[in-house]
């Protein structure tokens, strides 16, 4: 009990954030392999825009340049003779000198005569750790010193762009699937994060907490994901509170307690520790000391915010969110900077369905971080389950006006299509088309809401006249869906197609499920 009393004397709010590169000591260590060619002009550019990348990158605080010697002998050591550079190099050999030098990217490419006095130069980036190559928009240039040195500056500026968009939008999609509880394909996009950005905390962070979820029930895969995120940080809080729920899953209540206590020590504003530590103190047998304990404290001293504390996060880990509502309130009015335990707040008022609280507790922490936009579309949400339609519809039209969000566009169908606008929802779908022509992440969020939508109805199994029209919406919305999908293109084109098989097998049994009724009602 001294022990909590101590730790959450102290309730900051610590921020942590992660980078492909941050400082000299932790700067992206990149190889340069000389550029293919086939001729002697290209030959030119290549050997020009090598030594202007070499310079470029020498000259950066991001990466470190492995030298020339290094690369080369990296090469020699795997049985490949760098003197054949010019014709390019297997992948897979990249990979395996680039681990051999220690490198985190390998820029290679080809410089191959594009017609006229323009030459197309090809560029790619090997990620060494995962084998996972991007492939960012080919140039054209001509055979001139400035038009290669410009181009050598430009590609050394992008590549932490091309590696962190690679793996901001596979985040997003991976976020997008945890929203709609698709753990398979949240798993797969976060993997996918993985794969460009091995050491992404947030990704590796969320993915073990979608392992931890009861759907998916892999306990020992969150355990694994999770101590890897303290190979890198080691007082990184949210990870030694997951391995805390991890403890307490194999129902080793000392070994919880101890992480939710390291947990809470290296940040103790961490609500989600603090609500572990009293599930830990409950499976323990010690809920009712813990309770009198804290209750003793605030009856000798009404003012003792520690005990406060404590106390509305133990009574909201029991489920008891009336109980805890109140404790909650009285350490906000003194501390309403607190932003996280207002969230918590918010969250106690959603479960005992008071979502206009909800509303109003989220929308106050959003007031003070107005670019918060996974926030303001929690705000929406409460607002929509408050029956606060026009406030829901608002607030995700003017997140839309400011950055386009594609998940903005697919609340705002959702709640549409939860107040029976119907039209309104197929509008909201046609100007996310229209935002986003081709797009393979529109047509694939689009297609996967139909999809969704399609296949819960084509759940209904009751043989009754009364759910044909159920399944016959059913077979609209996967109809829907398997247009959007099969537009989707690149790497989310597989997922893409097994939805597709997924929808036509729903529609083929929702077929024969109309077929039968109508046969046994005549």
């Amino acid at each position: 009990m001294k022990k909590i009393t101590v730790l959450l004397s102290a309730l900051l709010m610590l921020a942590c954030s992660t980078a492909l590169a941050e400082g000299d000591s932790d700067a992206t260590a990149v190889g340069i392999i000389p550029f293919g060619y086939s001729d002697d002009n290209s030959r030119w550019i290549s050997g020009k825009l090598s030594d202007f990348l070499r310079d470029n990158l020498e000259s950066s605080e991001d990466f470190v340049l492995i030298s020339e010697n290094d690369l080369d002998d990296a090469f020699e050591d795997i049985g490949f003779d760098p003197d054949q550079f010019q014709y390019g190099v297997p992948p897979e050999m990249i990979v395996e000198a680039g681990a051999g030098m220690e490198a985190d990217l390998i820029v290679f490419g080809f410089v191959v005569p594009g017609g006229g006095d323009q030459y197309q130069v090809l560029w790619n980036i090997v990620v060494v750790s995962s084998s996972n190559t991007i492939s960012p928009a080919p140039s054209m240039i001509e055979k001139n010193t400035d038009p290669v040195r410009e181009l050598a500056e430009a590609i050394v500026s992008e590549i932490n762009g091309h590696v962190g968009a690679r793996a901001d939008e596979s985040l997003n999609m991976a976020r997008y699937h945890s929203a709609n509880s698709t753990w398979n394909s949240a798993i797969t996009s976060y993997h996918q994060v993985l794969d460009v950005d091995p050491e992404h905390i947030e990704a590796m962070t969320e993915l073990a907490d979608v392992y931890m979820k009861s759907e998916v029930d892999s306990v020992a895969s969150a355990e694994a994901m999770y101590t890897m995120v303290l190979s890198i940080e080691p007082a990184n809080s949210s990870a030694l509170s997951g391995l805390g729920r991890v403890a307490l899953k194999n129902e080793n209540y000392e070994t919880a307690k101890d992480f939710f206590d390291s947990a809470i020590e290296a940040d103790p504003d961490n609500t989600a520790a603090y609500s572990g530590l009293a599930s830990a103190y409950t499976s323990l047998g010690m809920t009712d000391e813990a309770i009198n304990s804290f209750e003793t404290a605030l009856e000798a001293n009404p003012g003792n915010l520690q005990a406060r504390y404590a106390l509305g996060l133990l009574y909201a880990e029991m489920g008891n969110y009336t109980d805890a509502i109140p404790h909650i309130e009285a350490i906000l009015e003194v501390r309403p900077d607190y932003t996280n335990l207002r969230l918590k707040l918010a969250s106690a008022y959603s479960e005992i369905g008071d979502y206009g609280a909800a509303a109003d507790n989220a929308a106050l922490v959003l007031e003070a971080t107005p670019d918060d936009n996974d926030l303001a579309l929690y705000v929406a949400q409460y607002e929509s389950k408050a029956g606060r339609t026009t406030d829901a519809v608002n607030r995700l039209n003017s997140i839309i006006a400011a950055n386009g969000s594609r998940q903005a566009y697919l609340m705002l169908a959702t709640v549409y299509r939860d107040s029976g606008q119907r039209s309104s929802m197929q509008s909201t779908f046609n100007r996310l088309h229209s935002a986003y022509p081709g797009d393979p992440v529109a047509n694939y969020m689009v297609g996967a809401f139909y999809y969704q939508s399609g296949s819960s109805r084509a759940r209904v199994s009751e043989l009754v006249i009364g759910n044909v029209p159920t399944w016959e919406g059913a077979i609209t919305d996967l109809r829907s869906a398997i247009s959007f999908l099969n537009q989707v293109t690149g790497y989310r084109s597989g997922q893409a197609q097994n939805m597709v098989a997924a929808a036509q097998n729903a529609i083929s049994l929702c077929e024969e499920k109309i077929d039968r009724v109508n046969r046994y009602s005549q």
